[in-house]
């Protein structure tokens, strides 16, 4: 039975020698590659996906629906977003999802 792999296609990039040391470092130390690592961010970055506050379900932020009230992005499946969450709860969600952010468009150093 003959399998189609993915097709790759091989990037050339220019970092910071340390970091790429460390990147390295970390990689071997978890059992990861580089490439694996990269490849799963941009995955990520060009079709991100969230988990429900509620149900617990995973959901692409392009399926979700902004809520009128809150601003917050609705799960598809059971309707919930940042209304139904308490203040603290809220507050939790919103700084880890600061984190997301910084590390998507590079504001983490």
């Amino acid at each position: 039975m003959k399998t189609t792999l993915d097709p790759k296609d091989k990037l050339t990039t220019t970092i910071s020698k340390e970091i790429l040391e460390r990147a390295k470092k970390k990689c071997g130390e978890k059992h990861l590659t580089l490439a694996g690592i990269i490849e799963n961010f941009l995955k990520f970055f060009v079709n991100p996906w969230v988990y429900c506050f509620g149900c617990g379900g995973k959901f692409y932020a392009d399926e979700g629906k902004l809520c009128a009230k809150c601003g917050w992005l609705k799960c598809p499946r059971c309707g919930v977003c940042r209304c139904e969450l308490d203040e603290r709860t809220a507050a939790a969600i919103f700084h880890m999802r600061r984190v997301y952010e910084d590390l998507l468009i590079g504001r983490v150093e």
